[in-house]
């Protein structure tokens, strides 16, 4: 078959654009730009159960959290960024009782709440992060937690939050190692005190610069907290299931869903109490 010169400039041209699709591939580090703005929007949906004198508890605790992060620098090998919380909502239920707060309201500032927020609501805070986009600069810890208020601070309690010192910019970046390609794998994990998480990643599907990661792995919680004087021991062994885009050109999250069932006990005053924990968290980043 003969070919005319139009129809093989076609053919060619739609050959090089498919080799070009194909060979999209990770730098294997963070690309951000000085002066770069982004969004990261957080929803939080969470059931906690827990058996309590032989009675069954639920508490359930709806929550979005908005930061605004800027790149501020970029050294030789890291990126000094700012994260600001603009915004937070909860509305939770225990026991009966309903509880809601909304940064927007000024009522809602006014109250005790509120008044618990006012250091962390639209206060920038500086934290520095590798090509890797591994924080390693952080807010301090005591100012990390304690960022969302009772129920807020009820469900980091109990799961074991509370610890981001990236003050909420660290949902933003996942870097996929250089060289990946489609089904495969890699794994990494984070460490501290209170919380174990080994995490295992699949880079599940390519289209362009959007790359599709599926994520598995566990979690373990054993920390301290005391509540009216009392000391409370958390100890919960949790799966993690997820799935996102990633910016495979950058390391920008553009959206990801990740689920956390848990399962444990709390033991106060001699007593073991079970605990059963679902949270699921949708993130959604866009550029300013």
């Amino acid at each position: 078959m003969k070919f005319t010169k139009p129809f093989s400039l076609i053919v060619t041209a739609a050959l090089f654009c498919t080799l070009t699709l194909s060979a999209q591939t990770s730098p294997g580090k963070l690309l951000l730009i000085k002066g770069q703005k982004i969004q990261v929007d957080n929803v939080i949906k969470s059931v906690i159960s827990q058996e309590m004198m032989g009675q069954a508890m639920e508490i359930t605790i709806d929550a979005s959290l908005t930061h605004q992060v800027e790149v501020k620098d970029k050294k030789k090998d890291s990126y000094l960024v700012t994260s600001t919380l603009t915004r937070l909502t909860t509305n939770g239920s225990m026991m009966g009782q309903e509880m809601k707060f909304d940064s927007d309201k000024k009522e809602d500032l006014e109250s005790q709440a509120g008044q618990a927020l006012k250091d962390q609501l639209n206060v920038s805070k500086e934290v520095e992060f590798n090509e890797s986009a591994v924080l390693i600069n952080g807010i301090k810890k005591d100012t990390a937690a304690g960022t969302g208020g009772e129920m807020m601070d009820i469900m980091n309690d109990v799961i074991g939050g509370g610890n981001d010192e990236s003050n909420g910019a660290n949902a933003a970046f996942e870097v996929i190692p250089a060289g990946r390609k489609v089904g495969d794998t890699w794994s990494d994990s984070s460490i501290n005190e209170e919380i174990k998480t080994y995490r295992n990643y699949t880079l599940k599907e390519i289209n362009g610069n959007d790359a599709t990661v599926v994520l598995t792995g566990k979690q373990v919680t054993k920390k301290k907290v005391e509540k009216q004087g009392m000391e409370i021991s958390v100890n919960i062994e949790g799966t993690l299931e997820g799935e996102g885009i990633i910016d495979l050109a950058t390391g920008l999250v553009k959206q990801k869903t990740l689920v956390v069932n848990g399962a444990g006990n709390t033991e106060m005053m001699g007593q073991s109490m079970p605990v059963t924990t679902k949270i699921t968290t949708t993130t959604t980043v866009k550029k300013m």
